[in-house]
């Protein structure tokens, strides 16, 4: 037997399908790239920073304010100041964009359906366990910047 498929090429080819699958439901809804996923972090993070999202997302602040802005512009989000700090700023939802995260949600079910196939149970949760350690290997090598 040939050797596996390079897990990079794997991982690739898995994320765009995922995202092309997304993107077509969501686009549809009259969301725009970058937008589903900080709708699916802020419904969960009610009031959280940008920063915040950006971490979550993996995201660049630069992305996530031009993103956020065009979502407050849109009716999506607001921000609003931080009760006791208000230099700082939070992320909430407006009635639109918990409307729109709900899309977001079956959006996001009808896709892993379909990534999950007819997986079983087991195969499901060691799959999770792995891409998770998958991740903490890339974020490790991040932080000492490999």
């Amino acid at each position: 037997m040939g050797d596996p498929q390079p897990i990079h090429h794997q991982l690739l080819v898995a994320f765009s399908h995922s995202n092309r699958a997304m993107l077509s439901r969501s686009r549809a809804a009259g969301l725009k790239p970058g937008q589903p996923k900080v709708l699916e972090y802020v419904v969960f993070h009610e009031g959280c920073s940008q920063r915040d999202i950006a971490r979550a997302c993996v995201m660049d602040k630069s992305t996530v304010t031009s993103v956020v802005t065009r979502m407050e512009e849109e009716g999506l989000l607001e921000r609003r100041a931080r009760p006791g700090d208000r230099r700082e700023v939070e992320i909430r939802l407006t009635q639109s964009g918990r409307d729109a995260a709900e899309k977001v949600l079956r959006y996001r079910d009808e896709v892993d359906d379909i990534a999950w196939g007819n997986l079983t149970h087991e195969e499901r949760a060691e799959l999770s366990s792995l891409l998770a350690r998958v991740i903490r290997h890339f974020e490790g090598a991040e932080e000492k910047g490999r």
